[in-house]
């Protein structure tokens, strides 16, 4: 991988629609939803579609398992991560491994801004779209 390919937007990778629920479902149906896409995280939207959180499978084991919460009386807006870090899909590759390996995501929100600088949820990039981009790109180079 060279810095040509760090500076491609994000746009350019193959990354997952976006799958949300809204912040009054119950933790269990978000884990259907997240076994039924075969996601890692779901995003939480509020009334008006915009992002309020996330829900990965860490929040799940911390907040949920871990405080022995029962997932059919236990909301998402109570156990996602609040205001999650997110990009655009304009952004550059390189932004999003930054905001990946100094946060320790796996999952980032990718959204487009109103004028009043709401953010709407178009996709999530995961660390393995961003594996599977760079693997293309060593099995293009190495056909050279």
């Amino acid at each position: 991988m060279d810095a040509r390919t760090l500076s491609l937007p994000i746009s350019q990778l193959e990354f997952h629609p976006p799958i949300h629920i809204m912040l009054g479902t119950p933790v269990s149906e978000a884990i259907k939803v997240m076994q039924q896409h075969r996601y890692g995280g779901v995003l939480v939207v509020d009334e008006d579609e915009k992002l309020a959180g996330i829900v990965t499978e860490r929040d799940l084991l911390v907040n949920v398992m871990g405080k022995q919460l029962d997932p059919a009386k236990t909301l998402a807006k109570d156990v996602m991560t609040p205001d999650p870090e997110a990009l655009r899909a304009s952004d550059p590759v390189a932004f999003a491994l930054n905001l990946m390996h100094f946060g320790h995501f796996r999952h980032v929100p990718l959204l487009v801004y109103d004028g009043d600088g709401n953010g709407y949820p178009v996709g999530m990039l995961t660390s393995k779209d961003i594996l599977n981009h760079v693997a293309k790109f060593l099995e293009s180079s190495e056909e050279k």
